[in-house]
């Protein structure tokens, strides 16, 4: 229940669905369990699913009757309703488009038979690994690493690659792999060697370093730092983010001026050599 508060706030991408799996968890184990209960109502509001976040509500409403006229309550309420009468609306004016001509625009809102079957054979996933950021090209690998693959690892658009426990799903470690990005990563099938490629034209080979207190200067220090940066550029516009990347600074997407709070509104500038 705590960990599906956190991700309510959060909001990443894939937050919201692991927010309502983890409540639909806690509600199989103490179906009594009223945060829960209600946040299963909330999540199943941002995901847009408003039917069952109505009737998520109105069941929630009559198992905590002190609860249902609290001012949480009645905000989500009338947030669900609102969503409610809005795709009412919206599918009204889908009748009246598919009445000028109906068979084209009623066929093309069928699913094939062979979609109806990949959704009823679909799964879950078990579990989530988050950082990593993959926008610009059409490949970021994943491998397993370690002896017993406990490790798992994963190019990144801002030429990283991250490390994650398998078992916690939590980031080991950051790496610059690539000035640009990282695609392919392959362990050694019996030697504790990893490679890595990307846009650079070249194969960086990585091996355990001796201990003996020396930096790495390839370590991305704050890896939280990171993968915040990542979620940002994943939902930032794309052609911004190429130009962000050639060296182009964009107006409103640079950081906001310290001392008086405004956005730069100058020229995009070339990054200095």
């Amino acid at each position: 229940g705590n960990r599906a508060a956190a991700y309510l706030k959060r909001k990443w991408d894939g937050d919201l669905y692991a927010a309502l799996r983890d409540c639909y968890q806690a509600l199989t184990l103490d179906p009594h369990h009223m945060k829960a209960h209600f946040r299963l109502a909330r999540c199943l509001h941002e995901l847009g699913w408003s039917q069952e976040a109505f009737d998520c509500l109105n069941l929630f409403k009559h198992r905590f009757s002190d609860y249902a006229k609290s001012h949480a309550c009645d905000t989500l309420d009338r947030d669900i309703k609102a969503a409610l009468f809005s795709q009412t609306e919206d599918s009204e004016e889908q009748k009246d488009v598919r009445s000028e001509d109906g068979m084209r625009h009623a066929s093309s809102r069928q699913e094939s038979s062979q979609e109806k079957e990949l959704q009823k054979n679909a799964c879950d996933y078990s579990v989530r690994f988050c950082g990593h950021c993959n926008t610009t090209t059409d490949i970021k690998e994943a491998n397993f690493f370690g002896s017993n693959g406990q490790y798992i690892v994963a190019g990144s658009d801002d030429g990283s690659f991250f490390i994650w426990e398998k078992a916690t799903s939590n980031i080991i470690r950051v790496l610059r792999g690539d000035e640009s990005i990282v695609n392919c990563l392959q362990p050694h099938p019996s030697t504790c060697l990893l490679a890595t490629s990307g846009i650079d034209p070249v194969v960086r080979l990585w091996s355990p370093r001796p201990e003996d207190g020396s930096q790495n200067d390839r370590q991305v220090n704050n890896s939280d730092d990171a993968a915040l940066a990542n979620q940002k550029r994943m939902n930032a516009d794309p052609l911004e983010v190429m130009l962000m990347n050639m060296g182009y600074r964009i107006s409103g997407f640079h950081d906001v001026d310290e001392e008086d709070g405004n956005q730069g509104d100058g020229p995009a500038n070339c990054r200095t050599a």
